[in-house]
């Protein structure tokens, strides 16, 4: 009777075996071919939005490069007292803003590259020189502006405001001047704003030096992948080239003999309201081109990574192919 059994047993494995569908190896063919169609697909969608982008953050450019340089080359007048000062203040203010999202996304980018040194790699990396490029370019523009902002001259405080005599003493009566009005508004607008670029290029510099001694500590501990080590070499570069770029740019905005750059034209009022106007425009403008270039760099990431993970599939499949199809091995 055990040995029926047994044999009962052995029998019915055989048939399952027998019964179990055979691999589809046509089909298993068929599935590398869509797969790299659909690469194709999604690498072909990947380049249209590099292109928009590229196109799309030329346009950014050159809309806030022509209106640094417009702003750049006026200043105030009595008539207009600190108006101008004020535009160009606002003008400063939304450029930290760009940087401070530029840095944002820059963080989140460096720290992927830390936990995730895979296939990716060499996009994100490329990603973190073009945001270099574009913080690198809106602080040069802050540094044009603040440039730009007479520093204040020397100007006698009082002026001659007519003369006589009086029981017959000769006196002349005195007044302060509007010259020495206008030029202590160009003092304290000018000192205003470079005290404050000089606070965000010093707090930038702190910020880089801390990473720089995180890195190098990292760099000192024993047995870390050599991947990872070659990462966060490449970051120390990096950092050592920010933090030149704005130790100078600091130097610059700190010597006030440095700001007299071409703001050789005098606005009146109305010219400086209407300029202020402007700017709200070309404000609102840049922001909602500056959300469409962050969201179109956001689809390509997305579609990067997708590409990675696909690819990663495909190289699998196609060892599977090598090891196991017949026609592979020539058989």
């Amino acid at each position: 009777m055990r040995t029926l059994f047994l044999a009962w047993i052995l029998g019915a494995g055989l048939a399952a075996a027998q019964e179990a569908p055979a691999i589809d190896m046509e089909a298993r063919r068929e599935s590398v071919v869509t797969l790299q169609t659909h690469i194709e697909m999604r690498e072909k969608r990947l380049e249209e939005v590099k292109a928009e982008i590229k196109q799309r953050a030329e346009k950014t450019n050159a809309k806030i490069g022509d209106l640094v340089k417009l702003l750049s080359g006026l200043k105030d007048s009595q008539d207009s007292k600190r108006r101008v000062s004020q535009v160009k203040g606002e003008a400063i203010g939304g450029l930290k803003r760009m940087i401070e999202v530029y840095r944002t996304e820059g963080r989140k980018i460096a720290e992927r590259l830390r936990k995730d040194p895979g296939a990716a790699a060499e996009g994100l990396s490329k990603d973190l020189d073009l945001i270099d490029q574009l913080v690198q370019k809106r602080a040069e523009e802050i540094v044009e502006l603040v440039k730009s902002m007479p520093p204040g001259t020397d100007v006698s405080k009082y002026e001659q405001d007519g003369s006589g005599y009086y029981y017959g003493i000769y006196y002349e009566n005195s007044r302060i001047s509007e010259a020495w009005r206008q030029n202590r508004r160009d003092k304290v607008e000018s000192a205003k704003q470079r005290r404050e670029v000089q606070q965000a290029l010093e707090k930038a510099i702190a910020d880089l030096e801390s990473r720089h001694a995180s890195i190098e500590a990292f760099l000192k501990l024993p047995n870390k992948p050599n991947a990872e080590r070659e990462i966060q070499l490449d970051e120390l570069i990096h950092i050592e080239n920010l933090l030149e770029q704005r130790k100078a740019q600091l130097a610059e905005v700190s010597d006030p003999s440095a700001n007299t750059s071409g703001a050789d034209q005098a606005a009146t009022k109305d010219q400086a309201d209407e300029l202020r106007e402007m700017l709200g425009d070309a404000r609102r403008d840049i922001s909602s081109e500056f959300n469409k270039n962050l969201r179109l760099y956001r689809e390509a990431a997305g579609e990067r990574d997708k590409i990675a993970a696909l690819r990663e599939n495909l190289a699998a499949r196609e060892k599977w192919l090598e090891e196991n199809d017949p026609a592979k091995k020539g058989e």
